[in-house]
C-alpha cells in the first residue's frame, strides 16, 4: 500500500532490497578508468540532448561539479539553448566557476526579460564580483508575483555567503508557497542559522514525502557530525524507500557507509507501487535510483561501480543516467585534462 503523498513505503520492499546481495569487488584500475570516461562521455552527451531539456540542465549541474573548467566550452554553449532552463542551469553554472569570458553575457541576460534568467544571472554577475544588481534580490524574494522566481532567489541567497541574508530568508519563511518557505529554511540553515538547522532536523523525522527527503539533503549539506546519529536513525527506522536512502546520502557525506547495502540494491529498483496517479510508476523507479546513485556516490565504495556501470550502459533513462555518472565521478574523481575544444563542442553539440 502506497504511503502518504505517494511516496515508497519499506515494508517488504525492504526485504527485497535487502535480501542476499552479492557485492562485486572493486573494479581493476584499466577497467575503472574506462568507466571514467564513460561517465564523462554520459555527461557531454547529455548537455546536447535533444530530446528533453531537463537533462541537458542536469548534465550541465553536474558537469560543472564534476568537471569544472574543463566543462566550460559545453556550458557556455549551452547558454545559446532555445530553452530557458537550460540557459538558467549554464548561467548558474558558469556564475559558480566566476568564467570571466561569459561575463558580457551574462550582464545581458539580467535585463533580457525573464525573470528567472535574471535571478541566475544576478547570482552569476555577483559571483564575477559585480554586485551592481544584487540588491534588487530581497524585492524580488519578498515582492515578486511568481513562486518559482521567489524560491530561486530564496536558494540564491543560501549561495551569497551574506550572513545577513538570513533576516531576509525569515521574512520569506511567511511566504504563501510552501516550497518558498521549504527553499528560505534550507538557505537559512547553509547560512548557519541554528534555528534553521533545528527545524530542518525536525521536518526530517516528522515531515512526509518530498518535505522530509528535502530536509534530509539540506542537512546532509551541511555535513555536520552532531547529526549522524540522527542519520542513522532515519536509515534504521525510515518508514519510506525514499527516506532511508536520503539518509543513506547524508551519512556517505559523514564519511560512513552504513547504507551502502540498500543504495546498492535500490540502484536496480524495479517494484513500484500501483495505482498512484500523483505518483506513476516510471516517477518512482527514477527517484528510487537517482535517490540510490546520490547515496553511493556520496558514500565513495569502489565496489558499487559495476553496480553503476550496469546502470550507466542502460540508455532508456538519460536521466538517470546523468545521475549514475555523477556518482562514478564522484568515486573515482575526474582525472587528468579530457582534451576538449570549443571547435570540437560547436561541432558536437552546437
Amino acid at each position: 500500500m502506497m504511503g502518504r503523498n505517494g511516496w515508497i513505503p519499506v515494508g517488504c520492499t525492504l526485504v527485497v532490497l535487502m535480501g542476499c546481495a552479492t557485492i562485486p569487488p572493486p573494479m581493476e584500475p584499466g577497467a575503472e578508468a574506462q568507466l571514467r570516461d564513460g561517465a564523462m562521455e554520459a555527461l557531454k552527451r547529455a548537455v546536447r540532448y535533444e530530446h528533453a531539456a531537463h537533462v541537458r540542465a542536469l548534465g550541465i549541474e553536474v558537469m560543472e561539479r564534476r568537471l569544472g573548467d574543463r566543462g566550460l566550452p559545453w556550458i557556455r554553449n549551452a547558454l545559446h539553448d532555445e530553452d530557458a532552463t537550460v540557459q538558467y542551469a549554464a548561467v548558474f553554472a558558469l556564475g559558480s566557476l566566476k568564467d570571466r569570458e561569459s561575463y558580457a553575457h551574462v550582464r545581458a541576460l539580467a535585463d533580457s526579460g525573464d525573470e528567472m534568467l535574471k535571478v541566475a544571472a544576478i547570482y552569476a554577475l555577483h559571483r564575477l564580483g559585480d554586485t551592481s544588481r544584487t540588491g534588487e534580490l530581497p524585492d524580488l524574494l519578498l515582492d515578486h508575483p511568481s513562486a518559482d522566481v521567489r524560491r530561486a532567489v530564496a536558494f540564491v541567497l543560501g549561495l551569497l555567503e551574506q550572513p545577513k541574508a538570513v533576516k531576509i530568508l525569515a521574512r520569506a519563511m511567511k511566504d504563501k508557497d510552501e516550497f518558498v518557505q521549504q527553499q528560505a529554511l534550507e538557505s537559512m540553515a547553509t547560512l548557519g542559522s541554528a534555528e534553521a538547522i533545528q527545524q530542518l532536523t525536525f521536518a526530517a523525522g516528522s515531515g512526509h514525502g518530498a518535505k522530509r527527503v528535502s530536509a534530509i539533503n539540506a542537512l546532509a549539506r551541511l555535513e555536520l557530525p552532531s547529526l549522524q546519529n540522527s542519520f542513522e536513525y532515519r536509515l534504521a527506522k525510515g518508514d519510506y524507500l525514499d527516506t532511508r536512502l536520503a539518509a543513506a546520502y547524508a551519512l556517505g557525506r559523514l564519511g560512513s557507509d552504513a547504507g551502502f547495502r540498500v543504495a546498492l540494491k535500490s540502484l536496480d529498483f524495479d517494484r513500484p507501487q500501483r495505482g498512484v496517479s500523483q505518483d506513476p510508476p516510471e516517477a518512482q523507479i527514477q527517484r528510487i535510483r537517482q535517490l540510490a546513485a546520490n547515496a553511493l556516490g556520496a558514500i565513495g565504495d569502489r565496489r558499487a561501480l559495476a553496480a553503476l556501470e550496469r546502470r550507466l550502459n542502460d540508455q532508456s533513462d538519460p536521466w538517470i543516467q546523468v545521475a549514475v555518472a555523477d556518482a562514478i565521478l564522484d568515486i573515482v574523481g575526474t582525472g587528468g585534462p579530457i582534451g576538449i575544444s570549443r571547435a570540437s563542442v560547436r561541432r558536437d553539440g552546437g
